[in-house]
């Protein structure tokens, strides 16, 4: 039980920074070039890794 809440965690912190890359971009990939772009994504992507990892795990 507890792994569940710190994936949820995860989980949740991934959503909120989708949303945030999303409301940034708008709906205008030319504004997926700019500076503020990349750290977000960077983010994402060791978030992804992270929950990918832990689902892995958990079904070994």
């Amino acid at each position: 039980m507890a792994e569940i809440l710190p994936c949820k965690a995860v989980e949740e912190e991934l959503e909120r920074l989708r949303h945030e890359l999303y409301q940034f971009v708008s709906g205008e990939p030319v504004r997926l070039g700019a500076a503020e772009v990349l750290p977000l994504s960077m983010k994402l992507d060791l978030l992804i890794l992270e929950v990918q990892k832990a689902k892995k795990k958990c079904c070994q």
